[in-house]
C-alpha cells in the first residue's frame, strides 16, 4: 500500500479519539459505526486522570469543562422512603480533578474535533476480515471492501471485531453477576435532589438530574443471566425485576412510553491475554471492559487511543500493538481487580446484610464516611494514572 491506512470499527469515545490522533500521525482513517447515527445514549460518565490529560493535549479541555454537569446533592433511601444517607457529592468530588459529562456530549466534542480528517461511515459494520503479514482485507456490511494496514476494534465489550479475529465472547467476557438498565424520564419529572437512589437487597434504582438535559434512570440488579432482551421486552423485564419496589420506581417504569428506548445489558469485564492478533488490535471496552462497577471506562478509552497512536507513530510495525498493551495493562489489571471486589459488595444479597450496611452507614460519623468515599475515588484515579502518556504536542499542533 502506498499510504498508511487504518479502519476503526466503532465511533464511540475510544474510536473517535484514536481517529483524531492517528490522522495526525499520517494515517488515512476510516471509521465504521453500525448505528445509523452517532449513538445518542445520554447517560453520564466521568473523565479524570489520564483521560483529562489526553483531552488537554488535544486542546479540548475547555469544551469538556463547558459541557460538564454539576452533581451536588445525593440522597439514598430505602424501599419505604426512609433516608439512609444524604450528602453533597459535588462538594466532595470538587477535591478531585475530574469532569462529569454526558456520554454523547463527549462523543460530539471528539467528532467535531476531527474536522473531516477521517472518513466516517454510519450504518455500517465489518462483515468479515482476512489478514496477512502486510495488511487486512475487510468486507463491510454495505457491500464495500478494502485493504488496510491495520484494523482497530473499538466497538464495545460485545465487539464484533473481537469475535471475528479472536473468537466468541464467552472466551473473554466475565459476568459480574449484575445487570443494568437506563433510560430517560419524561421532561416533566420532578426530582428533589440531583441524585436520588432507592436501595434494596439485590437491586438499586438511581435517578439523576442532568442539568437542563432532563432526568435519567439507572437500575442495577443481581442476575447471572446473559440473555439480551429485545427492546420490546425490556420494559416488561424491568417491571418483573423491580416488582414490589418503591412506588417511584414501579410508577416510572409502568409509565414509560412503548417507544422509549431502554439500554439494558449484563455488567461484564473483558479479560484477554493479547489485545492484538497480527494487524488487528482492540481498544477500550473491546479489549478490557471495566464495567459500571468501578468506572474509568471513558478515561481508559481516551488514554488507550492516545497510547496506541503514540506507538504506531513511533513505529508502524505490528510490534507497536504489543507495546501499547504493555503500557496499558498494569493499570487496567489493577482497576479490574478493584472492580470485581466492588461488584461483590455493591448490592447486598440478604435483607439482614442490607440492614447491617445501612446501620453502619448511619452510625458512622459523616466525615469518616465521606473520607472513605473520597479515598476510594482517589485510589481509582491513582490506579488509572499508572498509564504513562508521552507528550504528542508536535502532532497535536
Amino acid at each position: 500500500m502506498s499510504s498508511k491506512s487504518i479502519l476503526i470499527s466503532g465511533a464511540g469515545i475510544g474510536g473517535l479519539c484514536a481517529a483524531w490522533w492517528l490522522s495526525r500521525s499520517g494515517y488515512a482513517v476510516t471509521i465504521v459505526e453500525q448505528s445509523a447515527t452517532l449513538r445518542d445514549e445520554g447517560y453520564m460518565l466521568s473523565v479524570s486522570g489520564a483521560g483529562l490529560r489526553v483531552m488537554e493535549e488535544m486542546g479540548l479541555l475547555v469544551q469538556l469543562r463547558q459541557a460538564g454537569l454539576s452533581m451536588d446533592r445525593h440522597l439514598y433511601l430505602d424501599v419505604r422512603g426512609n433516608t439512609i444517607m444524604q450528602f453533597n457529592h459535588g462538594k466532595l468530588m470538587a477535591q478531585l480533578d475530574h469532569q462529569t459529562v454526558l456520554r454523547n456530549d463527549l462523543a460530539n466534542i471528539l467528532h467535531q474535533s476531527l474536522n473531516d480528517t477521517a472518513n466516517l461511515q454510519l450504518g455500517t459494520r465489518i462483515s468479515s476480515l482476512q489478514q496477512d503479514e502486510q495488511g487486512v482485507d475487510v468486507r463491510l456490511s454495505n457491500g464495500q471492501a478494502g485493504r488496510f494496514d491495520y484494523v482497530i476494534g473499538a466497538d464495545g465489550f460485545r465487539s464484533t471485531t473481537r469475535r471475528l479475529a479472536f473468537g466468541p465472547d464467552t472466551e473473554f467476557c466475565q459476568h459480574l453477576g449484575m445487570h443494568a438498565a437506563a433510560y430517560w424520564l419524561d421532561a416533566g419529572t420532578q426530582l428533589e435532589e440531583d441524585m436520588v437512589a432507592i436501595a434494596e437487597p439485590r437491586r438499586m434504582s438511581m435517578y439523576y438530574r442532568l442539568g437542563s438535559k432532563g432526568i435519567t434512570a439507572l437500575h442495577i440488579w443481581k442476575s447471572d443471566l446473559d440473555t439480551a432482551a429485545t427492546q420490546e421486552a425490556r420494559k416488561d423485564q424491568l417491571l418483573a425485576q423491580f416488582a414490589g419496589s418503591h412506588a417511584r420506581v414501579t410508577d416510572a417504569i409502568t409509565n414509560l412510553p412503548a417507544t422509549r428506548s431502554i439500554y439494558m445489558d449484563a455488567l461484564m469485564q473483558v479479560h484477554m491475554s493479547e489485545w492484538s492478533r497480527g494487524r488487528v488490535v482492540l481498544l477500550g471496552d473491546a479489549a478490557h471492559c471495566l464495567s459500571l462497577a468501578n468506572g474509568q471506562g471513558a478515561s481508559m478509552a481516551l488514554a488507550g487511543a492516545c497510547c496506541l497512536a503514540q506507538e504506531l507513530a513511533a513505529d508502524s510495525s505490528p510490534a507497536a500493538l504489543q507495546r501499547y498493551q504493555q503500557r496499558m495493562s498494569p493499570g487496567l489489571h489493577a482497576l479490574q481487580v478493584r472492580g470485581r471486589k466492588a461488584a461483590s459488595l455493591y448490592l447486598p444479597d440478604s435483607a439482614w446484610s442490607f440492614r447491617m450496611r445501612n446501620w453502619i452507614m448511619g452510625a458512622m460519623p459523616k466525615s469518616m464516611l465521606l473520607n472513605y468515599f473520597l479515598k476510594s475515588a482517589r485510589e481509582e484515579i491513582h490506579l488509572a494514572d499508572h498509564i504513562q502518556l508521552r507528550q504528542l504536542s508536535k502532532q497535536a499542533a
